[in-house]
């Protein structure tokens, strides 16, 4: 597995493609299923350690970059440099200019102000990061997320990885549906 991805951490314009995507996405999650252990077991020592490895890994960023410049519905919208990586040579030159970069030291850039309709009439405001920067938030994102799934309530619905509204909407109809007689639901906006 190691030749693989030390391979694909070379990759030139021609070979985007034939990256073996199924190789490096398994060393990735295998990356986080060891963080997510480790925090269920409260080794705090190897969580730290695992997540340092998983935000210098290659095979993360190279995941990173296809998922923000490739499956993401924002991926044409640039940010404020203007910048979209929608050539597989784009995303190998980006990939080159990132991996020479170290992940702790990197300075984001401001967030692009732009204004979307509400239902009721009303302009909602929405930061589009640059592309390099969510590539970044995509690589911290991948070391944080197992650590703290371990930490959620099961109850809890909101930006969670394989959980949905309509999973909400399920587990509120099979609680209502109980005998109890008291029945109570909150609806909270933060």
């Amino acid at each position: 597995m190691n030749t693989s991805l030390r391979a694909s951490a070379h990759v030139s314009h021609k070979d985007w493609y034939s990256i073996d995507w199924s190789i490096i996405q398994k060393y990735v999650a295998k990356l986080r299923q060891r963080i997510y252990r480790a925090e269920q077991q409260n080794q705090q020592r190897k969580v730290r350690k695992l997540q340092r490895l998983l935000l210098r890994s290659k095979a993360n960023l190279l995941l990173s970059i296809r998922r923000v410049t490739q499956q993401n519905n924002g991926k044409r919208t640039p940010g404020v440099d203007g910048y979209t990586a929608s050539k597989p040579s784009e995303r190998i030159k980006l990939y080159k200019q990132i991996v020479k970069c170290n992940v702790f030291r990197h300075r984001s850039k401001p967030a692009k102000r732009t204004f979307i309709p509400k239902k009721n009439g009303k302009m909602r405001p929405l930061g589009i990061p640059t592309i390099r920067d969510r590539v970044y938030q995509n690589i911290v994102k991948n070391a944080l997320e197992p650590q703290w799934e371990v930490k959620f309530e099961p109850t809890s619905y909101g930006f969670r990885p394989k959980r949905s509204t309509h999973d909400a909407i399920s587990n509120l109809f099979n609680k209502l549906n109980t005998n109890s007689k008291k029945k109570w639901a909150f609806e909270g906006d933060f």
